[in-house]
């Protein structure tokens, strides 16, 4: 878990000759967008239970050595289904284009169901590269979430308890270009604001902010968090 940031916190200045990020207040309708009931019930159910019942999965940490949790499988949704996920993010962001990336080194693993245990992973707050991914999405699939396991948003938090930023802009592509580092601790963030987890809830959110899955859930494959993830390009 995270430390909650509050305005009503006495913290001290960033140190001196400290890296920094600009700070984006996360808003909604301004740089995350939340849409409930997305699909009907039963259109949500049925694309939930063609997700578990997927036979080709790809495995993650900590099965294998890659860096994401769990596992995950391609095409989550029909082209039907696909076409109003991506109507509605250009409505939101007042984009007549959106597309998904390429890249030789990456796979970008859009339309993806996700499928986490508890016990498989934990938040880890993240930019998306912004070569790779202007927005991304999320589509929660389970009916009955645990707490704390849907979108959270971060800031920096420094050794000395003081509040950074959360945002990288131009000319850097991640938090490794942006702060010149290569990794840093989970005590280096403060949870900003958490989407809560909901059956059939689409959120959407500049990738470029700070973010993570705020928690994982469930033993049982039935009992993971489910989730399908998309990640897409935009003009600026």
């Amino acid at each position: 878990m995270h430390d909650k940031y509050s305005t009503e916190l006495d913290l001290p200045d960033i140190p001196l000759n400290s890296p920094t990020l600009p700070y984006e207040k996360p808003e909604e309708n301004v740089n995350y967008w939340i849409a409930d009931k997305f699909f009907t019930d039963k259109q949500a159910t049925d694309i939930a239970n063609r997700c578990y019942n997927k036979s080709k999965w790809k495995l993650g940490k900590p099965y294998t050595s890659e860096l994401w949790p769990g596992m995950r499988s391609k095409n989550a949704l029909k082209k039907k289904e696909l076409e109003l996920v991506e109507a509605w993010i250009k409505q939101q962001i007042v984009k007549d284009s959106i597309w998904v990336a390429e890249s030789n080194d990456v796979v970008v693993d859009t339309n993806t169901a996700i499928l986490v245990g508890g016990e498989e992973g934990a938040a880890r707050p993240h930019v998306d590269n912004r070569k790779l991914c202007r927005f991304g999405a999320v589509l929660y699939l389970n009916k009955q979430p645990a707490p704390q396991s849907g979108t959270s948003f971060y800031r920096l938090k420094y050794a000395n308890g003081a509040a950074g930023g959360n945002t990288v802009n131009h000319p850097y592509l991640n938090l490794v270009d942006a702060l010149n580092t290569k990794s840093l601790p989970p005590s280096a963030w403060y949870e900003d604001i958490n989407i809560e987890n909901k059956f059939n809830r689409l959120i959407l959110f500049k990738g470029n902010i700070a973010h993570s899955a705020s928690g994982y859930f469930g033993k049982e494959k039935r009992e993971k968090r489910l989730a399908i993830t998309f990640f897409y390009m935009a003009n600026d």
